[in-house]
Parts: structure tokens; C-alpha cells; sequence
């Protein structure tokens, strides 16, 4: 009896063991379970929250709506655009995905103490690391497609948008079949966050010299309307006044800081037509907002046609600020363009600690290049107005050609 008691004991322990294995067995397997799927779903939330591009966006917006909204509120602060957020979103992802030559490090601003209200920009990598500027002889230098031109990026990884005007009255699609390729890309080489290129005519079978055309400036103005930010400069750089590229662009980008020639007062020269005035650091024509893009594209055209015909460098800046008028468009920001006038600069864009004169520079915005080395830093540390002053009159016109350029634009706009 003894013996049978144990045998049964013996049985109970060994089917206990047994169903206690299995529910051990059982639990791994659902702790494993549970384990791998929790890291398969942290991985589709990862994919999902990894910052994604559209290629190749298309932005369609309405012209006649655009120039109607033109003006900003001076007293109110910026709220960014539909535009300003699309645009952004590509270029963060550009840069995250390495995109471009080098990742923005510190940006160093500096304002100069002085009546000019000259404003310094630092930024280390871009005089070492950018592309290496083509040589310009000749305003009128044709287009060359055996150089580099913006047809030879890659579109997948740089282009940011396509702009794509259209009207109420024509469906957006329809228009959109006849315009050429009119790209957002990113400028590998970046000043600032923001910082793009617009290229009218990108691929090579439609490009065109670094030349302004109105079909061209009409895009520019458009780029600046698109934007809600009151900072938001367009810029120009013809051939022989630091264009570094001879592939028609504009850049574009964001002023972290406001500059004095957004808000300098203008003399009237003839009719729209205004210059800023003596006190300013350098000449300037001044083209005012009349009511739409097409008429500022106009008289941006007639401004660069006298120019050209004279075989004259420029730079041009289309911001947004007070009307030169001064009694127009009261408490508003609006479109207007500064040209400037100015000496060749024959060759190639010097890489220097220095800053170089070009678009950027002659609005109040000094891009110093260096800062790579102690020397370097002290001189961003310590450049004074007046040092700044002499660098920027060096590429001035004398007064007698900048009376017959003033004398031919005149005739232009007395029409």
C-alpha cells in the first residue's frame, strides 16, 4: 500500500513538472512574442516619422491673387505662407538627407556700429567649401553648355519645387503643359537657412545666360510675393558682378536681420523711377510697386535695359519695404527693386576672409568668408563701418557715368 502511495506520488510530481514546463515554455514564447513585436512596430513608427521629399513638387499659385495680397502690415509679425512652410519642410529635408556641401554651423550675425547700420554675416565653410566660381570676361558672355549649368544636378535629390502660375480663368494643368521647367533648388553651398536658387529655364536644351529677361524677372517678383516673410530677399548678380555661375538664377533667402535698405528713403528721378538717396552708401535705382508683378517685371526691365546696352555690371535685390514714395501704400511692405550700378569684376569671385561686393552686400548684408583660423575671427570681430565703407565704394561708378545711366533711364521712363 505504502509502495503504491508512493508510485502515485511519483506520477503527480512528474505530470506537475510537466505542465509546469509547458507553462513555462509557454510564457517565453509569448514575453518573445510580445518583445518582437513591439520592435517591429517602434520601426514602422520610425520609417513613418523619418523626415520624407516629395520629388519634384509642383507649387501652382494664382498670379492675379498674389499681386492683389502684395502688401505686409508693417506693425504685425510674419506669418509664414503656405509657401514659406512647403519650401522649409523640402529644404530641412535636403539638409538631412546631406544634400548639400556642408551642414550650417554657427551663424554668426553682427551689427556695425555706424549710421550705415551695416550688418556682418559669418559663415565658415562657405568660403572653402563651395563650388569654385566660374571666371566672367564679358557681361554678355554666352551661355556655354560644356561648363557647369543647372541642368547637370541631380533633380531627384536638389530640385525643391516647381513654380507653376496659373490663372482663374484657365484651368492650372492646361497652362502648366507650355511652361518650361522654372525650378526651386536648393544652392548646395548655403548662406542661410532657406537659402535657394531659382532657375527659369533649368535644362540645358532651355537655358540661358546670366542675363536678367522679364520672363525671368516675372518669376523673381513672383518668388518674393510667394513669401510672407518681411525678410525675404530675392537677389541678382549679373555676369562681371559676381555671378558665379553663367546659367540664368536668382537666389532667395531669409535676412535673420532687418536691413537699413529696406527702409531708406528715395528720390524720385522720373515718374516711378527713384534712387536711394545721397546718404546711402552706394547708388542705387529704386523701381516702387505699381499694383502687379507684370508692371514691376517692366519697369525692373526698362532699369536693366539702359545697363546693358551700356555694358554695365549690376546687382539687384527685390524686397519687400516702404514704398519709395513715401505717401503711397501707407503702413505696408511692399515689393519694390534695388539696382545697383557698379565696376566690372573681371575673373573669378575672390575666396577670401574678405567679403566679397555683390547683391547680398550692397543691401547691408556682409557676407564674411573665413573665420577658419584666429586672424580671420579677430578681423569679423573687429571690422568697422568705415573699413566695410571703402570695400563697398571700391566697386563704385564714377558720378559723370552714373549721371548719363540716370540720363538714359530717365528718357526710358518719361515714356
Amino acid at each position: 500500500m505504502r509502495l503504491y502511495r508512493t508510485a502515485s506520488k511519483r506520477r503527480l510530481l512528474i505530470a506537475a513538472s510537466g505542465v509546469y514546463e509547458r507553462l513555462h515554455w509557454g510564457r517565453s514564447a509569448i514575453i518573445v512574442t510580445i518583445g518582437l513585436l513591439t520592435i517591429y512596430i517602434l520601426l514602422l513608427l520610425s520609417r513613418t516619422h523619418r523626415p520624407k521629399r516629395v520629388i519634384n513638387m509642383n507649387f501652382e499659385y494664382d498670379r492675379e491673387l498674389l499681386s492683389s495680397s502684395a502688401g505686409l502690415p508693417q506693425l504685425e509679425l510674419d506669418n509664414l505662407s503656405s509657401f514659406d512652410n512647403t519650401m522649409m519642410e523640402q529644404w530641412d529635408v535636403a539638409m538631412h538627407k546631406g544634400y548639400f556641401r556642408y551642414k550650417l554651423g554657427e551663424l554668426r550675425y553682427r551689427q556695425l556700429p555706424g549710421k550705415q547700420a551695416l550688418v556682418a554675416l559669418s559663415n565658415r565653410a562657405r568660403g572653402t567649401l563651395r563650388r569654385p566660381p566660374e571666371s566672367m570676361c564679358h557681361i554678355n558672355q554666352p551661355f556655354n553648355p560644356d561648363k557647369f549649368h543647372f541642368g547637370l544636378i541631380k533633380a531627384d535629390k536638389e530640385v525643391l519645387l516647381k513654380m507653376k502660375p496659373f490663372f482663374r480663368w484657365f484651368s492650372a494643368s492646361s497652362h502648366a503643359d507650355h511652361e518650361p521647367n522654372n525650378d526651386i533648388i536648393i544652392n548646395d553651398s548655403p548662406i542661410e537657412r532657406g537659402h535657394i536658387l531659382m532657375v527659369p529655364h533649368r535644362t540645358a536644351t532651355e537655358a540661358s545666360p546670366q542675363s536678367a529677361t522679364e520672363y525671368g524677372v516675372r518669376y523673381a517678383v513672383d518668388l518674393l510675393l510667394l513669401s510672407q516673410h518681411r525678410h525675404w530677399l530675392v537677389l541678382f548678380n549679373s555676369l562681371c558682378a559676381l555671378a558665379s555661375v553663367n546659367h540664368l538664377h536668382f537666389h532667395a533667402l531669409y535676412s535673420n536681420e532687418a536691413l537699413a535698405s529696406q527702409t531708406w528713403p528715395a528720390v524720385n528721378v522720373c515718374n516711378s523711377l527713384y534712387r536711394l538717396d545721397d546718404n546711402y552708401h552706394s547708388f542705387a535705382f529704386v523701381v516702387g510697386w505699381r499694383q502687379s508683378s507684370e508692371q514691376l517685371a517692366l519697369d525692373i526691365m526698362r532699369v536693366i535695359k539702359v545697363l546693358v546696352g551700356n555694358n554695365v555690371a549690376h546687382n539687384m535685390v527685390i524686397m519687400r519695404g516702404p514704398d519709395p514714395s513715401a505717401a503711397l501704400y501707407p503702413g505696408l511692405l511692399v515689393p519694390k527693386a534695388l539696382i545697383f550700378p557698379r565696376k566690372h569684376f573681371v575673373g573669378a569671385k575672390q575666396q577670401s576672409v574678405h567679403f566679397n561686393v555683390a547683391a547680398l552686400e550692397l543691401a547691408g548684408l556682409l557676407l564674411h568668408y573665413g573665420c577658419t583660423s584666429l586672424s580671420a575671427q579677430e578681423e569679423f570681430e573687429h571690422l568697422t563701418e568705415q573699413e566695410a565703407l571703402e570695400t563697398l565704394k571700391a566697386a563704385q561708378l564714377d558720378a559723370a557715368t552714373l549721371k548719363q545711366l540716370t540720363d538714359e533711364a530717365v528718357q526710358e521712363f518719361a515714356v
